[in-house]
């Protein structure tokens, strides 16, 4: 176990799981949970997901469904496309573990699964995803924390980590360039930005005069943001002077 991921720090910050599943199953994961150092949420059924609900829905370490049908694992995978998802079933025929696999599930474990090692499961997919988003914040250091944002309205919400963003319900990728400049007009929601500020903070410091670059990424960011890209209400643009995000925006 790495100095990031040790006892301690398993104690202090014990890894997030959501727990997919009827009453029944969630019952008898909880107490193949206890003793392993987890903090636990249980869900009955996805439904329909509001917005908030998907952002906290991504915050957990990892997932533990017990579904039989690859359906859900991709309704699953539409909310939290990089969260470790684990299958607990009591089915076991090679057939149907590979298509919960290759629907998008991480890993498939059995009710039967000994205590000890479905404990060393989790917390191998915990350390792994949790390494995945410190190099993803370290990537990113020259913007600052990574955080999830949203529009004063609720209708915007930038998840940086996860690079997608959640338009009146609907998410959407963004390209690493597009989060990057969606995410620096946000920070900055209801101020103007330059030209020159906006280069600097995306493309870097060597850039200077190449407003082209903002113009073209503004109008793909508009495509996905803008009920009417023509008219935006989002990403406004000052003439001759710049851009900004026309919200305060908060840090969830």
């Amino acid at each position: 176990m790495n100095a990031e991921y040790s006892r301690e720090t398993v104690q202090q910050h014990p890894p997030h799981i959501l727990l997919l599943g009827t009453q029944e199953e969630v019952r008898i994961l909880r107490r193949r949970l206890r003793g392993g150092h987890f903090k636990v949420t249980h869900l009955v059924h996805l439904g329909s997901s509001t917005a908030a609900m998907t952002v906290r829905l991504m915050q957990h370490d990892v997932w533990l469904a017990c579904c039989t049908h690859s359906r859900d694992v991709q309704q699953i995978r539409q909310i939290t496309p990089r969260t470790p998802l684990v299958i607990c079933s009591d089915v076991k025929e090679e057939a149907q573990i590979v298509r919960m696999l290759d629907a998008g599930a991480d890993d498939y474990v059995f009710f039967s699964c000994g205590k000890l090692e479905l404990h060393a499961r989790l917390h191998g997919h915990a350390r792994r995803y949790r390494a995945s988003l410190a190099s993803s914040c370290e990537a990113s250091r020259h913007l600052g924390p990574c955080s999830v944002l949203e529009s004063e309205d609720g209708q915007i919400l930038l998840l940086c980590l996860e690079r997608c963003v959640v338009v009146r319900e609907q998410m959407l990728r963004l390209t690493p360039i597009e989060c990057t400049l969606l995410l620096t007009l946000m920070r900055q929601g209801g101020k103007v930005l330059s030209h020159q500020s906006l280069l600097h903070a995306v493309w870097g410091k060597g850039y200077h005069e190449e407003v082209d670059y903002i113009r073209v990424y503004l109008h793909t960011l508009r495509l996905k943001l803008e009920d009417d890209p023509r008219h935006p209400t989002y990403l406004e643009t000052i003439v001759g002077i710049g851009y900004r995000f026309r919200q305060p925006c908060t840090s969830l």
